[in-house]
């Protein structure tokens, strides 16, 4: 409603949700199954409310458009819409803000796992487009992958923010608890979650004869 009109806003609008809903959901749902795990054999009894929570974690990753098709709509339409124009945008967004802090030492543990992160979704867009025209599997069998890495992408740029507005407000003076915990907190995503990215190219790099292998019969 703000930018009503912006055909680029729009453009990335349509990029982004399908891996706002497919990849929120999905780590919701893991989230309350860790959040239950932590129970113990309590967290499967009804006298607690953490299997409740998974269950209700879990439909959300059915509403609205299963998330398996979500990461093929990513893939089979939203990458190369617009002559892929909005996934371009993107990586110019996250290249914008790794150039906007390369003279602030803090940022370095935010920019550089991002920049890394950044380069490995342009690889498994480039394996889409080298081989997906001619072996339609290949990129279909890591749609789902390269929904994730997308996801982890978004997140870590969004880390990346927070880390600036949290430096930002400690240089002001501001409420020194929070910053700094909003900054360890991202420094554990950049460093423990987002390089998760390496495992969904490898994935996406894999094609998709492993996935295709077995024959019908077999099943």
């Amino acid at each position: 409603s703000v930018r009503g009109g912006d055909a680029a806003a729009e453009g990335l609008v349509s990029l982004l949700i399908p891996v706002i809903k497919g990849f929120q959901t999905d780590k919701g749902f893991e989230m309350a199954v860790q959040a239950q795990q932590i129970w113990g054999g309590h967290g499967y009894i009804e006298d607690n409310p953490a299997s409740q929570f998974v269950r209700d974690a879990r439909i959300a990753m059915i509403y609205e458009g299963a998330n398996g098709v979500q990461a093929l709509d990513l893939v089979g339409r939203k990458l190369m819409a617009d002559g892929g124009k909005p996934v371009m945008a993107f990586f110019e967004m996250v290249k914008a803000e790794c150039q906007a802090h390369d003279a602030e030492p803090r940022m370095e543990p935010f920019t550089r796992a991002l920049k890394v992160a950044s380069k490995q979704m342009q690889a498994a867009g480039a394996f889409f487009m080298a081989n997906g025209m001619k072996n339609p599997n290949a990129a279909l069998a890591g749609s789902s992958d390269f929904l994730h890495l997308m996801g982890h992408v978004c997140m870590g740029l969004m880390w990346t923010r927070m880390a600036r507005a949290a430096l930002t407000g400690l240089d002001a003076g501001a409420d020194a608890g929070f910053c700094q915990a909003k900054l360890a907190t991202g420094r554990y995503y950049m460093a423990r979650q987002l390089p998760a990215c390496g495992l969904h190219l490898a994935r996406i790099e894999s094609g998709g004869d492993p996935v295709m292998a077995l024959a019908a019969e077999a099943f």
